[in-house]
């Protein structure tokens, strides 16, 4: 069963169409919300907010502790007068692949079924799945799958329904950070870069459609103990030290960039190997597009000189996100959300835009 299907056999679609739309990011630090509303033929930001998760309420991915989730979500719900929302699920537990449905197959759903216990350890009453058509070949669609234990949707499902919130989609973390990262129509591979406080995540786009993850134990929370360790300054000044200053290149701060880049070089060395891995593709493999630019985002993509060092390090471009492109254009209207924040807030942004119209600047 698809992932979407089951979510909607058990919360109905709302009646009501022109509803403000909300997309909530859990993760193991916060849960994140962002609240759209319709403005004309455009959106515009309600509100948001981030509220933090207990130390051990989710780890590795997996939810411990559903009870603490819940009055999280009841807390958002009262707090912004939540009733529906997109949600994702954290893709540590998701199983995401690339398959070809050969074109004499019935239907792509058809040809997905067929393979999937070739990619799933799990029996097919154990499943759910969602997949997204990538390109054409010869030798038929090229698809991306991504699959989960029935027992981890239904576990969201369930914290969800006890917190009074009803879910209109459940989705991968990358895929609705793509929403929010890359432009309505993408074409070639793009790597995808959110950069947080306790984990970096690294994903490709093919196309626009997010064919392959990884996750990685570091974040920006290395890079502050580093500093602080370094210059012997607590918490607070650390942060102000390493956002203020980051990769700026001088001589009074070079001490300052070796000591980031010795943390950062983990993540510099996982993109390397991830893009070398995407761009030499074997010939019996699902024919790739080589990467062709890096899109970063995530509350640590802010430090100053940030992009230009990892561009230095990579070998290819690599930009900050636009992260509102598909909710509204920035030459009509300003929300009242820093760049910075906004940065930290994507996945939940591309979650609140999903199911919005197409709107002529995206």
């Amino acid at each position: 069963m698809r992932i979407a299907d089951a979510v909607l056999s058990i919360f109905p679609a709302p009646s009501l169409i022109a509803m403000p739309s909300a997309g909530i990011d859990i993760s193991a630090g916060t849960v994140k919300c962002v609240l759209l509303k319709e403005r004309g033929i455009a959106s515009e930001l309600d509100s948001y907010l981030a509220l933090p998760v207990p130390s051990g309420a989710i780890v590795q991915g997996s939810i411990e502790t559903p009870e603490k989730i819940v009055d999280i979500l009841r807390t958002l719900r009262l707090r912004l007068r939540l009733r529906f929302a997109n949600a994702c699920l954290s893709e540590r537990k998701a199983y995401l692949y690339q398959t070809i449905v050969p074109a004499e197959a019935k239907s792509l759903r058809e040809g997905v079924e067929f393979d999937l216990e070739t990619h799933v350890p799990l029996s097919p009453k154990e499943v759910m799945f969602d997949f997204e058509p990538v390109k054409e070949t010869q030798a038929g669609t090229v698809v991306s799958v991504t699959a989960y234990a029935r027992r981890i949707v239904d576990q969201y499902a369930s914290i969800f329904e006890k917190a009074g919130i009803a879910l209109r989609s459940l989705e991968v973390e990358s895929q609705a950070l793509a929403r929010a990262a890359l432009p309505e129509k993408t074409e070639g591979s793009i790597m995808l870069i959110d950069f947080g406080r306790f984990t970096t995540r690294i994903a490709i786009a093919e196309n626009g459609v997010v064919c392959f993850t990884a996750t990685l134990d570091v974040g920006g929370e290395a890079m502050t103990a580093a500093v602080m360790k370094h210059f012997n300054v607590d918490e607070t000044e650390a942060e102000r030290i390493k956002t203020e200053k980051g990769f700026l290149m001088s001589t009074e701060n070079k001490e300052l960039v070796e000591s980031l880049a010795t943390t950062l070089s983990v993540v510099k060395d996982e993109v390397v190997k991830h893009l070398s891995y995407w761009n030499s593709s074997p010939p019996e493999e699902v024919p790739r597009a080589p990467v062709s630019k890096v899109i970063a985002c995530g509350g640590n993509a802010n430090l100053r000189g940030f992009p230009e060092y990892l561009e230095g390090e990579v070998g290819i471009p690599v930009f900050l996100a636009h992260v509102w492109q598909r909710a509204f254009s920035l030459d009509a209207y300003i929300p009242q959300m820093p760049f910075d924040a906004s940065l930290e807030y994507a996945t939940a942004i591309g979650l609140a835009t999903r199911g919005l119209p197409t709107h002529p600047w995206a």
